[in-house]
């Protein structure tokens, strides 16, 4: 089973800055929400051969930040703040951005508006500076980069796969982290994406809990 939302909670290191709310004005970023400068994505290490680059996608696929990666490299340490204002327009209703069978949809407040931004480890196999079809690398993580206009929580099921949702973002940006589980004696799963004070990220290989 896949959803495009879902994450698996592996162990990370507190981080003690936040990001700033949209609301708060900052004269270094031109008023702009701040985002961490001292996040970092973990990863294996890194393929020999041609250049190697991490990129944050929309949901939708297309590129708002790039950094390449050095070869070998375990870590990679990443500064979102060059998004600038590039997630501005691609930002949608919170019910536009939840899975398409999605029921019984409980939102605190219908009117905010969020982007989910996710990571991609892949190498530029013809040189061209851009991620083109085959060239992601078999990676995942369905922790998130996630921007919210004002703070927002929702909860809706969905059908296939069998499981409860909950997320529950803070105003600004954040990291979303995920969490699932499935209760015993139930096969409705239970699955989260909450902002979380981390700002360590990490690409593992895919596994049957994970993938779902």
């Amino acid at each position: 089973m896949k959803t495009t939302y879902a994450a698996s909670a592996l162990p990370l290191l507190l981080l003690g800055s936040l990001l700033s709310a949209c609301s708060q004005s900052n004269a270094a970023t031109g008023g702009r929400p701040e985002l961490p400068t001292a996040s970092e994505v973990r990863h294996p290490a890194a393929p020999k051969g041609a250049p190697v680059f991490l990129s944050l996608l929309t949901e939708g696929n297309v590129s708002l930040y790039q950094v390449s990666v050095k070869e070998d490299a375990t870590s990679t340490s990443v500064n979102p703040l060059a998004l600038g204002d590039g997630y501005k327009g691609r930002t949608v209703p919170i019910s536009e951005a939840l899975p398409a069978d999605a029921v019984d949809i409980k939102v605190s407040d219908a009117t905010a508006k969020v982007v989910l931004l996710h990571w991609v480890m892949w190498q530029d196999k013809n040189n061209n500076g851009s991620l083109d079809g085959g060239e992601s690398l078999p990676l995942l993580s369905h922790d998130r980069v996630v921007y919210a206009d004002q703070a927002v929580n929702v909860t809706f099921q969905t059908l296939s796969p069998d499981m409860v949702q909950k997320w529950n973002f803070a105003q600004g940006w954040s990291r979303a982290a995920h969490y699932v589980y499935k209760p015993l004696d139930t096969q409705t799963y239970r699955r989260s994406l909450e902002t979380n004070g981390l700002s360590r990220f990490e690409l593992h290989q895919p596994t049957p809990l994970t993938s779902m």
